[in-house]
């Protein structure tokens, strides 16, 4: 995949910048707090690239979902606040008519940066609106997508409707997430593929087709759960949906590795757990974490892999009372000596909790646009951004 990317650009300076970033992360009392910033840590190279270009920056981004409605909770503020002392640089917050932002763009100087408040506040902005798409162009001389997690989405003015008016052209951050993903998929040797959490079926897809290049496929979490239920072992209270478990049989082949034994708990609350093989969990527990054989056996094999991709929890995380095992596996894993690339929300939340995060090559910004680009679906906003 070529994308057009900023570093091909001959000159920003004084150039007007609409750059379109993934901003959305956890407020908590009117501030973004360290251990959740790393999403907004990864834009920062790109704005500094601009920066000493001399460019004009008019940053454009989401937060939460306000349905087109002003939602005070939901003002980019505090992340406003948060990038001033990162970037060390004073920053404006836009808020208003989008008329009233074009003359204030105009006025900007060069190595300026303002932000415009809450894109969805605009009503218009998830009908993917060509008229308001074009209203935003106005703003700017050029566009520049570094929103890597929101990619997959397709209704957003402001990440497709807008290539239809300005250039275009991919940021370093998604420049970086094609190029390691694309190393998954070329990988044909030596592949380790870890996979956990409860989406089932988008992951089966994705999970089916890498079976037959990698190495390993290592289940946990639900879908493991999930795929063991499908082939008649009992887990406890969990009841998959027909159509979850029509879905799970398809997963089949040697190199598909499922528990050997779990953690099991009366509730994902409980303060005490206790191990058993996945063929005698009683019928009151939940299976909510991998066990220890399982731990030492997934670690066996993906130490000989050259690359390793992991998407999704092993366990329950949210409780450290049955935990322990997908915790251990995850400092173990961050002490292998090769190439990890990790993804998903859900993951990435546990590793920051854990202070983990640097530990792995490369950390995924997007849980859904990961999961798209593997499976190999049409990323529209993405395929704007490439060279025809």
């Amino acid at each position: 995949m070529k994308l057009r990317t900023i570093k091909q650009v001959k000159t920003w300076r004084n150039q007007r910048v609409l750059l379109r970033l993934d901003l959305n992360v956890p407020i908590h009392k009117n501030k973004v707090r360290p251990k959740d910033a790393w999403r907004l840590d990864r834009v920062v190279p790109t704005i500094q690239f601009l920066l000493k270009k001399q460019a004009k920056i008019i940053i454009v981004a989401h937060l939460g979902r306000p349905e087109g409605v002003n939602v005070k909770s939901l003002s980019l503020a505090p992340i406003v606040s948060y990038l001033q002392k990162a970037l060390k640089q004073n920053i404006s917050l836009w808020a208003g008519d989008l008329e009233q932002c074009v003359s204030r763009s105009q006025a900007l100087q060069a190595g300026q940066i303002a932000i415009l408040e809450n894109i969805r506040f605009h009503e218009r902005e998830q009908k993917n609106c060509q008229r308001f798409a074009k209203k935003l162009s106005h703003l700017a001389d050029v566009y520049v997508n570094d929103a890597f997690g929101n990619m997959h989405r397709d209704r957003d003015s402001s990440m497709l409707a807008i290539t239809k008016f300005l250039p275009s052209y991919a940021g370093l951050l998604v420049d970086d997430e094609i190029r390691h993903l694309e190393s998954i998929l070329a990988t044909t040797k030596g592949l380790g593929v870890v996979f956990g959490g409860a989406k089932v079926s988008s992951k089966i897809i994705f999970l089916n087709k890498i079976s037959q290049q990698a190495q390993g496929v290592f289940l946990g979490g639900m879908l493991a759960n999930t795929v063991l239920v499908s082939r008649g072992f009992n887990l406890g209270h969990l009841k998959p949906s027909s159509a979850e478990l029509r879905v799970a049989k398809k997963l089949k082949g040697p190199k598909i590795y499922l528990p050997q034994d779990v953690v099991v708990a009366k509730t994902t609350e409980a303060k005490a757990a206790s191990i058993c093989d996945v063929e005698k969990i009683p019928k009151n527990v939940l299976a909510l974490d991998i066990g220890p054989k399982t731990v030492k056996q997934y670690l066996e094999h993906l130490r000989k892999c050259r690359l390793i991709v992991w998407n999704g929890p092993l366990g329950y995380f949210e409780n450290k009372y049955v935990s322990k095992n997908s915790v251990s596996f995850a400092q173990s894993l961050g002490k292998i000596k090769v190439k990890i690339i990790v993804g998903g929300g859900e993951t990435v939340a546990m590793l920051n909790e854990l202070n983990l995060l640097k530990k792995f090559t490369f950390v995924s910004t997007g849980g859904g646009s990961l999961m798209a680009f593997l499976n190999g679906k049409k990323m529209p906003a993405l395929e704007a951004l490439i060279d025809k």
